[in-house]
């Protein structure tokens, strides 16, 4: 079997996979300890330690927001990590370790097992702490050799905009990084009186849907929108893909961002060919699709 880690800029997991299909998975937040780098480390031994018990594992697969190498990543800047190494798990464990960043390797997991299956000239888009991509033509994914390349969340979207991490202003994933979205929504919710968690995912769609009529919040998600229809339209235009796939935590807001974006699209005329507007899908694999990806690198 397969070891599958998946670093995101919130949580780390890490699963036991066999033939795409999850058998055991531990999952942990991260945004609170001091030395993240260590407790990485660390927490991905103690899984191992625990997946070696039952069963044999052939290879590990690393999946992180940064720029990978071997056992090394680099450059995690929504994690403020310049580098982290799992040299030690590879000796330890006699496993010669392989990354990818993570937005190539939920691609990779939707590509052969998920909602991308059907088309060979497609884009994914993982809407989480930032937004990470992957870019597949004729059914190849396109990897750049220096970098990790196509980072589609900072392509730049709104001149002299809001400071984004990577110290560019007017990124994309400023503007629709489901983080940044579910900050924003919470903010206008405790303003009107409503207590919740920006952790707490399923009651923020509760509460949104609760009230949507509220006037910051309509104006909140027609933002997001028109935000998210630049970003599309850019990358349609660029690469012109059959199909488009939206995961991370995007994928629970269907109602209220989804189903509005669609419908938005396919009115007016956003792209140089609008008569093939590509199909815009949700991820099939929602968040194990890193995971599952890195295992198949």
């Amino acid at each position: 079997m397969k070891v599958g880690i998946d670093i995101g800029g919130s949580h780390i997991s890490i699963g036991l996979v066999e033939d795409g299909k999850i058998i055991q998975k531990l999952e942990q937040d991260i945004q609170n300890y001091d030395d993240i780098q260590e407790f990485l480390v660390n927490y991905v031994d103690k899984g191992l330690e625990k997946f070696s018990e039952i069963a044999d594992i052939s290879s590990i697969g690393i999946a992180a927001p940064g720029n990978p190498d071997g056992c090394t990543i680099f450059n995690l800047v929504n994690l403020g990590i310049e580098k982290v190494d799992f040299g030690f798990i590879e000796e330890k464990y006699h496993l010669k370790i392989k990354s990818i960043n993570d937005g190539k390797a939920s691609g990779l997991a939707e590509k052969k097992y998920g909602a991308m299956r059907e088309f060979r000239d497609s884009v994914f888009l993982c809407l989480g702490t930032g937004i990470g991509g992957a870019v597949f033509l004729n059914d190849q994914l396109l990897l750049a050799n220096r970098n990790p390349g196509f980072e589609l969340g900072h392509m730049i979207i709104e001149k002299n905009g809001k400071q984004c991490k990577c110290g560019k202003k007017g990124c994309f994933e400023t503007y629709c990084s489901m983080k940044r979205f579910k900050e924003n929504v919470v903010q206008i919710l405790q303003e009107i009186g409503v207590l919740v968690s920006v952790e707490d995912a399923s009651n923020i769609v509760v509460q949104l849907k609760a009230n949507i009529e509220n006037p910051k919040l309509n104006q909140l998600v027609e933002n997001y929108i028109n935000d998210m229809i630049i970003g599309l339209s850019n990358i349609i235009d660029i690469f012109e893909p059959e199909g488009i796939v939206l995961g991370g935590s995007f994928v629970y807001f269907k109602d209220i961002l989804y189903n509005r974006l669609i419908d938005e699209m396919s009115q007016r005329r956003y792209v140089f060919n609008h008569n093939y507007l590509p199909k815009i899908e949700l991820a099939e694999l929602q968040n194990d699709a890193g995971l599952i990806g890195a295992t198949l690198i």
